[in-house]
């Protein structure tokens, strides 16, 4: 059999991320490894001191930073309650573009396979693959299993 020490679950509170969760925890349980729950805010940039910011302008000011942030992460525990207490898991919370943001943690913790759903949250959900599977599925440096 196959041993994944690491496996990346991109979370973005979907319902595909949920599925993709039940499948990454069963093979995390068979392989004896480390589940790794990672969040991207997708924020263009953040500009500290600034509280309204022009609309359509690509930034956001500090408190909307705040608010993702607080979002992203109460997905990220939404998700680790739903993680067996015997699976090692640890959570990530990073700025960024998702996909770019995603292949670089994969390589920084040297991943050994990602399984993320097949869309997400975006406004193509009724699409096969979303703009992040499709990136991460191209760009990734190990296997990736997409779950619809």
């Amino acid at each position: 059999m196959i041993h994944f020490n690491e496996v990346l679950l991109p979370a973005d509170g979907s319902e595909n991320g949920v599925r993709a969760l039940q499948h990454a925890i069963e093979l995390v349980k068979l392989s004896g490894g480390t589940l790794l729950i990672c969040h991207v805010a997708n924020v263009v940039s953040v500009i500290s001191g600034f509280d309204q910011i022009p609309s359509g302008s690509g930034y956001v000011s500090e408190q909307m930073a705040e608010d993702l942030e607080e979002k992203g992460k109460e997905i990220l525990e939404k998700l680790v309650r739903m993680v067996p207490a015997d699976i090692p898991v640890k959570t990530i919370f990073e700025v960024g573009s998702p996909g770019p943001t995603l292949s670089a943690i994969a390589e920084k913790y040297n991943v050994d396979l990602i399984v993320m759903g097949s869309r997400g949250l975006g406004p193509l959900k009724g699409i096969f693959m979303g703009s992040v599977s499709s990136y991460i599925v191209s760009h990734a440096k190990c296997p990736v299993l997409i779950v619809k």
